[in-house]
C-alpha cells in the first residue's frame, strides 16, 4: 500500500513539474513551486470537490495547460473543479461549461 501510495505522489508530483523538487523542504521552494506543491496535495486525496483559486497564475503557459489537464482529468473521474481565474482564454481550450463573474452577477461566458 505505502509503495503504491508513493509511487502515486511522485507522478504526480513529476505531472506538475516538482519530480526534481520531491524531496526538497518548502523554505527552499520557489512561490509558484510551493503553489503547485499545493495542487498536488490538494489532489492526491481525490477530493470529490476542489476549488482552484488562479491555479496558473505563477507558471509558464505550457505548465499551465498541462495544470488544466490535470484538472479536467480529475473532473472525467468524478471531481468537481471550480477554477477561479482571469485567464479566460486558456480555461476555453477545454471545452467545459465556464461561468463568468461581472458587476457581483455570475453568468454563462
Amino acid at each position: 500500500w505505502e509503495s503504491s501510495y508513493r509511487a502515486d505522489v511522485l507522478d504526480l508530483l513529476s505531472w506538475v513539474g516538482l519530480a526534481d523538487q520531491a524531496y526538497a523542504y518548502p523554505p527552499v521552494l520557489s512561490g509558484g513551486e510551493k503553489q503547485r506543491a499545493a495542487i498536488a496535495r490538494a489532489v492526491i486525496g481525490k477530493p470529490e470537490l476542489l476549488l482552484a483559486d488562479e491555479p496558473t497564475g505563477n507558471v509558464d503557459p505550457s505548465l499551465a495547460r498541462r495544470l488544466l489537464h490535470l484538472f479536467v482529468e480529475l473532473n472525467r473521474l468524478g471531481t468537481t473543479v471550480l477554477i477561479a481565474t482571469h485567464d479566460l482564454k486558456l480555461v476555453q481550450q477545454v471545452g467545459t461549461p465556464v461561468l463568468h463573474l461581472e458587476h457581483g452577477e455570475l453568468r454563462a461566458a
